[in-house]
């Protein structure tokens, strides 16, 4: 009975002994029998990443040189090239071939000018939209007679504005440019009838003014900075500065003029003698209208739009 027993506790004994034996100790210190070799490689590693293999470039194809324009011999082009470069070389190296041939050049391109300015001549002499002379005479003869209508033309405006406007003179008694100033504006007033008003910045008199009026806050409406300042007046209320400081007769009226003109005060017939130097003049519209790269569209284009533009109406043809 004894015998059994013991045999019966030694296999339970060692069946418990066998299952702690299989169970690996998880902690250092329960692993003795390891020793200072206790590090384990791992049963499995992640395969390593595929290598990165990197195409080889392809070989580049040699560009094509760029082509260069082929110049003909003795065109505008190529002597515009090459005189400049056979210049130097006859200046850095004077002999008989490289001075011949820089003036040989020099004789074709000269040559080629003539020719030039001989059909210039023959195409101008048969086209009037292209002579100058029907725009503006240009004879000694004829010149008079063009600037005496245009002299016609401005004393027929400066007619008008008079019936239309007056001019006020802003002065002061301590300004030396005040006197001259008013004996022009006196004497425009007296060719063409303007009516005038004298305005006095300090409310003193100028020997030549024999009425005047005190500066009332008019001055300061139109902004006025200097005297003597001339203004044109059209009622009821625009006020338009022609002159700041002192200015002969012929440029005062010319002033008064283009005021009067850039804001519709003159009638239309009276506006064309005074644009006479706009005689076969296009006009930025006719321009920008007819650009073309051919050029016998564009040349026809142009001598439509000057048809009729000799006559004086400007706006004419359309």
């Amino acid at each position: 009975m004894k015998l059994v027993l013991a045999i019966l506790l030694g296999v339970t004994g060692l069946g418990h002994l066998n299952a702690h034996a299989s169970e690996e100790p998880t902690r250092f210190i329960e692993r003795k029998s390891e020793g200072w070799f206790f590090y384990k490689d791992p049963k499995e590693l992640p395969p390593p990443p595929p290598p990165i293999v990197v195409p080889p470039k392809q070989a580049e194809t040699a560009k094509p040189p760029p082509k260069t324009d082929q110049q003909e011999p003795f065109s505008v082009s190529w002597l515009r090239e090459y005189m400049p470069k056979l210049l130097d070389a006859a200046i850095d190296d004077p002999t008989k071939e490289n001075v011949e041939a820089y003036m040989y050049a020099q004789r074709v391109a000269m040559d080629k000018s003539q020719r030039y300015a001989e059909m210039t001549t023959r195409v101008v002499a048969a086209d009037p939209f292209l002579d100058e002379n029907n725009r503006v005479p240009i004879a000694t003869y004829t010149k008079p007679f063009f600037l005496r209508n245009a002299q016609a033309g401005i004393s027929d405006a400066l007619k008008h504005v008079a019936k239309v406007g007056g001019l006020w003179v802003f002065f002061d008694s301590k300004c030396s440019f005040c006197q001259p100033q008013v004996n022009t504006v006196q004497e425009i007033a007296k060719q063409y009838g303007f009516v005038t008003k004298f305005i006095s910045m300090d409310g003193k008199s100028l020997p030549n003014v024999p009425e005047f009026v005190t500066n009332s806050g008019q001055a300061s409406i139109l902004n006025l900075r200097i005297t003597p300042t001339t203004v044109l007046v059209v009622p009821p209320n625009n006020y338009f500065i022609v002159s700041q400081g002192m200015m002969a007769q012929d440029q005062l009226s010319e002033r008064i003029i283009a005021a009067a003109d850039s804001n519709d005060l003159l009638p239309k017939d009276i506006a064309l003698k005074i644009h006479t130097y706009d005689r076969g003049v296009l006009t930025n519209e006719d321009t920008k209208q007819g650009a073309s790269n051919d050029p016998k569209k564009w040349v026809q284009y142009l001598k439509n739009k000057l048809e009729g533009r000799y006559e004086g109406d400007s706006n004419h043809a359309q």
